[in-house]
């Protein structure tokens, strides 16, 4: 079996112990069916990775801290920020689960002109938490400690808006610049349109507000897949797919 990685907010200490929430406690005893004594390791986001041995009680699992390693070197030289045009269901939930795999270091919903999905406040929040739930499960999985965030839902006209010294590309089919023509950055902001893509008015907003045009290839991409073109490439020229 794998090494199982489970994270748990908050702080860790060596030789302390800590009973893990309900749903982690689950995981471990209901759908992995791990009993006493196993070795298992905890994250708490924030780049540190802790060995702990597993006590079962009832339904209630305890870990047991035993060492601590400093995990951040598995991170991204790269600060990429991933605008995304929210898209309905799994589309959205994809683009941001393959996003945190491939080293992004946070995501904001953008609300756009073709955006369908409508989300009262009550709503987004729910949105946001399950949205932040897989990106914790794609850090479990990839072996990340550094828990990308995601940001609360913004509108495009806000976004767009922002004080930023990063490095702004827009995904333009339309293009006729590619990613080879961009001079190299370290703090990088990505935008997608969702499904339908952005509107010519918003793209037209976008470069006024200092975002490059840049295509992936002759061909038209879906929402989710022009995500994960965008972040593998940079990741390919300027980070850590070169290495």
């Amino acid at each position: 079996m794998k090494s199982i990685r489970i994270y748990q907010a908050g702080t860790f200490q060596v030789g302390s112990s800590i009973e893990l929430d309900r749903s982690a406690s689950h995981h471990l005893i209901k759908v992995l069916r791990l009993k006493n004594n196993y070795t298992f390791n905890l994250f708490n986001g924030e780049g540190m990775e802790f060995s702990a041995i597993l006590e079962v009680s009832g339904k209630r699992a305890v870990a047991h801290i035993q060492s601590s390693a400093d995990h951040s070197h598995i991170e991204s030289d790269l600060n990429i920020h991933l605008l995304q045009g929210i898209s309905k269901g799994e589309r959205m939930d994809f683009a941001i689960q393959k996003s945190v795999e491939l080293g992004v270091t946070s995501i904001t919903p953008v609300n756009t002109e073709r955006t369908v999905v409508n989300l009262n406040d009550e709503r987004q929040q729910k949105k946001r938490q399950h949205w932040q739930a897989i990106a914790i499960s794609a850090c479990e999985q990839s072996g990340r400690s550094v828990l990308p965030k995601i940001n609360p839902i913004c509108d495009f006209s806000q976004i767009i808006k922002s004080d930023t010294n990063s490095l702004r590309l827009l995904l333009d089919p339309l293009s006729e610049s590619n990613i080879h023509k961009v001079a190299s950055s370290k703090d990088i902001e990505i935008l997608i349109g969702p499904e339908g893509g952005l509107s010519e008015r918003e793209i037209k907003l976008a470069k006024e507000h200092g975002f490059i045009g840049i295509k992936m290839g002759p061909r038209i991409l879906r929402t989710e897949t022009a995500a994960l073109a965008a972040i593998t490439s940079v990741q390919l020229l300027w980070g850590d797919l070169a290495n």
